[in-house]
């Protein structure tokens, strides 16, 4: 409803005992949900409110003009917990991996750091179902991947619904893709959906929550959460946030994300956003090209990016997907004809060859296995195999990139290592190859990717501080020489 009329829903909600925002005047919300647009204070709402389709679902949409660098949100995680795939013990609140030695709760038996995680926000609520359950951890071994710990976070997921209606409020909008998964998801998963069922039904005896409740939290989570940044010595971990969850993905989007140490979330503007504009998140790196992209995007989030880099075979030119034509004498590339559908035939653009998907495929096969086996090569191994792969492959191909990236982390962990240690036994020739080498494969990176990426992503600009460093180097060695 446009603003003028007499009244309107929530604009998370929908709930129609809502308000006008008496600060910006844009958006409507209703008491429960009003901390989640003027949560930065009462002067500083958030430029956006969120809207509604069949084929999208809700999606945030600016509000006012919001500049490139600034903050369109800030968010903390409603739920958050370990990985719902496989992991190791940990801590069940803070996610630190469990030894053998570590603090067990006094509740439940879990492994936790000490007191104050057994107190923990994150830990309290299951605990209390434990204890009443009488169900205890019991682990034996910490270095085995412990299958419980699956169920963590989609327990945490629907006991929302007994310990904070307001958070289960919002997470129940939520879109759960429940028929798509029920058409598609692999045998695996539904060994985890029986493995969640059987422990929240017989080990807990929850049974308030049906086996459709069950499945419901399970799909909330892989279709919204977003993973942690791995900390050292701590084991992988979700969360699920209120807000940010309602950004929908473009490959070309018009934000990014900053992860903090407090699991705060910030979605910051790379570009400016005009009133009335999408807000754009993005769910997968662009580093992926289209043939590993589409599918993921596909497969995890069950929806079909109509963006324009997945529309295009050629990815704005750079050719990231495309193989080298194995016809005699020719030149071309072959690339997928309809890239966003998967199982597409592939045709090369210079004597018109057409190969199917299942040719691909083992051309692919091939190129990853080679990868595996020579990852730990050293560098000059490493630059070896991209020469034999762009046999194979356009230079461009998103899994030489990878390679290249590889070797850039190596060559920056020992630069760093020239900075901080002022011993280094590195000879001046080593230290100005590498500085060069790294400069070379990150020009090739950056080249690509400023294709492809967000505007403002400023890939450029980052090689360009780099070639300035290499050159200082160079001074400073010609100066001691």
């Amino acid at each position: 409803m446009e603003r003028g009329e007499d009244t309107a829903g929530c604009f998370i909600c929908g709930s129609n005992v809502s308000e006008l925002c008496v600060f910006c005047g844009d958006v409507w919300c209703c008491a429960v949900h009003r901390h989640s647009h003027a949560g930065r204070g009462e002067t500083q709402c958030y430029p956006f409110r969120v809207e509604d389709s069949q084929e999208a679902g809700r999606y945030l949409v600016a509000t006012r003009t919001i500049s490139k660098g600034e903050v369109v949100m800030s968010d903390y995680p409603v739920v958050c917990g370990p990985i719902y795939t496989r992991t190791k013990p940990v801590c069940l609140n803070c996610l630190k991996l469990a030894t053998a030695d570590s603090y067990r709760c006094s509740k439940c038996d879990f492994p936790v750091c000490g007191q104050e995680c057994e107190e923990g926000v994150w830990h309290e609520n299951e605990c209390r179902v434990f204890q009443a359950a009488g169900y205890k951890g019991g682990i034996t071994s910490c270095e085995e991947l412990c299958p419980v710990y699956s169920c963590v976070t989609p327990l945490r997921i629907l006991l929302l619904k007994k310990f904070s209606p307001q958070a289960w409020s919002i997470v129940d909008t939520f879109m759960d893709h429940d028929q798509d998964r029920a058409r598609k998801d692999s045998p695996a998963w539904k060994i985890h959906e029986l493995l969640v069922v059987n422990f929240i039904h017989k080990s807990l005896k929850l049974e308030e929550f049906s086996q459709s409740d069950i499945r419901r939290a399970i799909g909330i989570l892989r279709t919204n959460s977003v993973k942690l940044d791995l900390r050292k010595g701590h084991g992988d971990g979700v969360a699920v946030y209120p807000t940010y969850s309602y950004a929908n993905h473009s490959c070309v989007c018009n934000s990014h994300t900053r992860k903090y140490k407090d699991r705060k979330l910030e979605l910051v503007a790379q570009s400016q956003i005009n009133p009335g504009d999408q807000i754009w998140t993005r769910y997968t790196t662009p580093q992926l090209g289209s043939f590993q992209r589409v599918s993921d995007i596909q497969k995890t989030w069950h929806f079909t990016c109509s963006c324009a880099r997945c529309k295009d075979p050629t990815e704005f030119g750079t050719m990231m997907s495309a193989l080298r034509c194995n016809v005699t004498d020719c030149q071309g590339f072959l690339l997928p004809r309809c890239p966003t559908l998967i199982g597409s035939p592939w045709r090369c653009g210079s004597c018109a060859k057409t190969m199917g998907v299942s040719g691909i495929q083992p051309i692919m096969k091939m190129v990853l296995d080679n990868i595996a086996t020579h990852r730990n090569d050293d560098n000059e191994g490493l630059l070896n195999l991209i020469k034999t792969q762009e046999e194979v492959l356009h230079p461009n191909h998103y899994l030489i990139m990878g390679v290249k990236e590889i070797i850039i982390q190596r060559l920056m962990v020992a630069i760093s290592g020239y900075h901080s240690n002022s011993t280094s036994s590195a000879s001046s020739e080593q230290m100005l190859a590498d500085y060069k080498l790294r400069t070379v494969l990150f020009r090739d990176v950056a080249t690509v990717l400023e294709e492809v990426d967000s505007v403002g992503a400023g890939w450029m600009e980052k090689l360009g501080r780099m070639m300035v460093e290499e050159q200082e180097i160079v001074g400073q060695i010609n100066k001691t020489e």
